[in-house]
Formats: structure tokens, C-alpha cells, sequence
């Protein structure tokens, strides 16, 4: 799962990468945000997408192996 964060910094860019990456999380497993944002900060990795613009980059990387597997409907 990888989430993406734009913004006029380094430090913007990641905050909003990991806010993406908790909404993309609870949505997906109906997790809380709260237990979303405890998974991210064990589980997930950041990463730099782009520095050399104006706008900078980052993407949050969470393994899918760290997600209970899909049920069937």
C-alpha cells in the first residue's frame, strides 16, 4: 500500500503522505485512525518522491503482508 504527500517542504510532505497513507488504511480495513496511525509507525516506511522542484515529495510504503488477509463476499 503506498500513500503519496506533496508540499512546499520536506516536513509537509511526509505529514501529509502519512495523513493519506491513515485515511487509505481505514478505509480499506476499517480501522481506527488511532490504530491506523500505531500500524504506520511500526509497520510503514518513508520514502522521498521529489526534491528538486519547487514541490517536494514523499510516499508512505506499508507492507501488504502486515494486513489480515481478504475475506471472501
Amino acid at each position: 500500500m503506498i500513500a503519496m504527500g506533496f508540499g512546499e517542504n520536506l516536513d509537509l510532505a511526509v505529514r501529509e503522505a502519512l495523513r493519506s497513507a491513515i485515511s487509505l488504511i481505514c478505509n480499506q480495513t476499517g480501522m481506527t485512525a488511532a490504530n491506523a496511525y500505531t500500524l504506520c509507525s511500526v509497520a510503514a516506511d518513508v520514502r522521498i518522491t521529489q526534491l528538486v522542484n519547487v514541490t517536494t515529495g514523499a510516499h508512505v510504503m506499508i507492507p501488504k503482508s502486515v494486513f489480515p488477509p481478504a475475506r471472501p463476499e
